[in-house]
């Protein structure tokens, strides 16, 4: 069991989850916040280690979805709970919670509704690192035949009438699909409660074990950070995670735009005379240097700011024309990954909105 006692446990696994974010996975300031409102509510934050429930438990992932860079997406914790409480009115049993993946916000989705639902966090997300869509964070259950989809969703300003509550049972792909719609109309972003499943899938399709991985990046971070020494924290998390670090660079150019419920675009990087380039969907999915490719989602590729000793996201890299940052990644075989990463049907639609090719690079972790 992962036993936060203090709000400096919650610091570390918020920023070991912003790094294996890899520029998506939700903001580092609401992912403080939302861990602070359940250590407050608690008095310490409790998440189970995967051996610690049975195999029939029933685990239901909560996720936030959509853009965060959208300038009305409006998200509250209240939000995450009544989402889950949606797929307990619709009869849908919920014995323990697992987030969608690791991230800085989506890595303790999950804290504030246990501490109000009294249903316990589980260290089995559905991936060990973040990811674009919803098919990447579903754990390969699209593929087992005449497996229904039960989605709940809450979000949006209702000031603006935005806000919307929402259940779906479909087939996978409807259901996400019918969910990232109803993030766009909410004014980008929404949480989440779906795919009710037994423990036992999730132990072996989802990433058990990768919230502990990311805490113990985070104190590596929270120990450099503290002394002042941020510089030295952005090169001890790519140490801890396993990574390769290729350099400190100065953004050139950045090109994002909110498209489809996504944030999409490209940064180029200038690392000592190297020009680099890595284009996004919410998260950072291919590494150029010139025409060569050097990494390819699911690698984990990261820029870190040097001033603060944190990850940048893609929705922050519009601030930061001209700074410069460390650059590097973490190869895909050193990261905990999910089934729902290791289909070529899941690349489909990052190929069609980035228009590159990214099935070919990754063969090696493609399964069928």
């Amino acid at each position: 069991m992962i036993v936060l006692k203090n709000l400096r446990g919650i610091k570390s696994l918020v920023y070991g989850a912003s790094f294996f974010g890899g520029g998506g996975g939700g903001w580092i300031s609401e992912g403080l916040e939302l861990g602070r409102l359940a250590f407050e509510l608690t008095g310490e934050v409790r998440i189970l280690d995967p051996h610690e429930v049975s195999d029939d438990y029933i685990l239901v992932t909560v996720s936030a979805v959509g853009a965060p860079a959208a300038e009305e997406r409006y998200l509250k914790p209240v939000h995450l709970i009544r989402s889950v409480e949606l797929l307990i009115e619709n009869g849908v049993g919920v014995e323990g919670l697992i987030p969608s993946e690791v991230g800085a916000y989506n890595g303790v989705n999950g804290l504030i509704q246990s501490a109000m639902l009294g249903i316990p966090v589980v260290d089995m997300p559905c991936n060990g690192r973040a990811h674009p869509t919803g098919l990447m964070g579903s754990m390969g259950l699209h593929r087992i035949d005449g497996y229904i989809s039960k989605q709940a969703v809450a979000g949006g300003d209702p000031s603006k009438g935005k806000y919307i509550e929402l259940y779906v049972s479909a087939k996978l792909e409807s259901a996400t699909s019918i969910v990232r719609r109803a993030a766009v109309e909410a004014g980008g972003l929404v949480a989440v409660a779906r795919n009710p499943i037994d423990a036992g899938y999730a132990k072996e399709h989802g990433a058990p074990g990768a919230l502990r991985k990311a805490y113990e990046v985070g104190r590596m971070m929270s120990k450099h950070i503290s002394k002042g020494d941020t510089k030295g924290a952005c090169y001890a998390a790519f140490k801890e995670a396993s990574g390769e670090v290729i350099g400190e660079c100065t953004v050139s150019d950045v090109s994002l735009e909110t498209r489809e419920g996504f944030d999409v675009g490209s940064v180029s990087l200038d690392c000592g005379g190297a020009k680099y380039m890595i284009r996004f969907v919410n998260e950072y999915i291919t590494l150029d240097k010139g025409s060569r490719r050097i990494a390819t989602f699911p690698d984990l590729i990261s820029l870190m700011n040097l001033k603060t000793g944190l990850p940048v996201t893609s929705a922050e890299l519009p601030n930061l024309k001209n700074e410069t940052v460390l650059l590097g990644f973490v190869p895909r075989d050193k990261l905990i990954l999910g089934s729902g990463v290791k289909y070529p049907e899941a690349y489909t639609a990052l190929e069609k909105i980035l228009n590159i090719k990214i099935v070919e690079f990754i063969h090696d972790v493609l399964i069928g």
